[in-house]
């Protein structure tokens, strides 16, 4: 039988409940009504939101790769057939597209981080009415060295999640890639979603701004000192408000005009992360990513010293999150703690910090 259990774990694409079977093998329209083993699911609505499964997904994709890393300088969409089994006797197919994305990524990666199309689907889900794509982030290149990053890269999104409610959610997802221009070889790997930003939006009740020339004096004040001592804390030098480098600014309702609220994304280029091709910004003055450089503006001590409070009040929280991750090397884990011990040991001394914040603040 299949219950809401063995079927929720897949929220995209799945009604809860999906089907009922039969429990009266006497009832002859029931038994017929009930799919049969290996049944093909072509259009299934879902209430669920995926992003608030734990679990790690399980996908496939089929496509040509070796096409895929030709054009992923082309900004062209090229098809992929998507594939989920969802138990022992249903299973879904879609044709969607993808399309390379990140201009670093593409040029650097083997294998570069893309959107997944889904506008053409046939998927209707109440959470993603307004969504038509997707970011996914790869593994890159194929070392058990950059799976990790990608780990850490989506442990880094959870943290700012533990941090504040108004932040990407992600879902970690356990790919399998099925390369038809090479006689169908398969290639697994760790993968990780991204939820849209009209999705995030929508959670809020606000809307996306796409200015540019924002300045940070403009946002949201405790937001923005938020997210300007979480990038210093997790050692990130590579975003900035005006632009919207690595950043997302929403418009949230009753904040008026001089109340946007920025929103972190991309983490790879941080000492948290301290992927070997993350190399600091040459005007900063610092020779390591994992050199701490603060952008956020200057204030008053007691404002620094009320958003470190929050940090430090989540600390256990992060950490133990971070400790309890089933899918990194301890090793990896330990390095991530480490450096996020080295940050409250600053924090700690007032004094210290306080210079450390004021010397680089705007």
């Amino acid at each position: 039988m299949i219950t809401k259990k063995n079927i929720c774990a897949l929220a995209i694409f799945i009604i809860w409940p999906l089907f009922l079977h039969a429990q009266n093998t006497q009832d002859a329209q029931d038994a017929q009504d009930a799919p049969e083993e290996g049944e093909l699911i072509d259009t299934i609505d879902t209430s669920v939101d995926l992003f608030n499964e734990i679990n790690p997904m399980d996908m496939t994709l089929t496509f040509d790769l070796k096409k895929y890393q030709r054009s992923k300088f082309k900004g062209e969409y090229l098809p992929v057939h998507f594939y989920y089994q969802i138990n022992d006797t249903l299973r879904l197919e879609k044709s969607m597209r993808i399309k390379a994305r990140g201009e670093f990524r593409r040029k650097h990666c083997s294998f570069a981080p893309f959107w997944l199309n889904i506008r053409k689907a046939d998927i209707a889900n109440q959470h993603l009415q307004e969504v038509t794509r997707i970011k996914i982030v790869t593994h890159c290149r194929g070392s058990n060295e950059y799976a990790d990053y990608l780990l850490k890269e989506y442990l880094t999104y959870k943290i700012y999640n533990i941090l504040s409610p108004i932040s990407f959610r992600v879902r970690l997802l356990r790919m399998k890639y099925v390369d038809t221009g090479r006689k169908n070889r398969v290639t697994e790997s760790w993968a990780f979603m991204i939820e849209p930003e009209e999705m995030l939006a929508g959670r809020h009740d606000g809307q996306v701004i796409k200015k540019d020339e924002l300045i940070m004096r403009l946002m949201k004040p405790e937001t923005m000192d938020l997210v300007a001592l979480f990038q210093f804390m997790i050692g990130n030098a590579d975003y900035s408000i005006a632009g919207r480098h690595n950043v997302k600014i929403l418009g949230l309702p009753g904040f008026g005009s001089e109340g946007y609220t920025p929103v972190p994304y991309d983490f790879d280029y941080t000492g948290l992360v301290n992927a070997e091709y993350a190399l600091p910004g040459e005007n900063l003055g610092i020779t390591s990513i994992q050199d701490r450089y603060f952008l956020g503006l200057c204030r008053e001590e007691s404002e620094y010293q009320q958003v470190i409070d929050h940090l430090e009040k989540h600390r256990d929280e992060i950490l133990e999150m971070i400790n309890s991750f089933p899918y990194m090397k301890e090793k990896k884990k330990s390095e991530m703690i480490s450096y996020l011990e080295g940050f409250f040991i600053l924090a700690s001394d007032t004094e210290r910090i306080r210079k450390k914040l004021n010397k680089t603040c705007r």
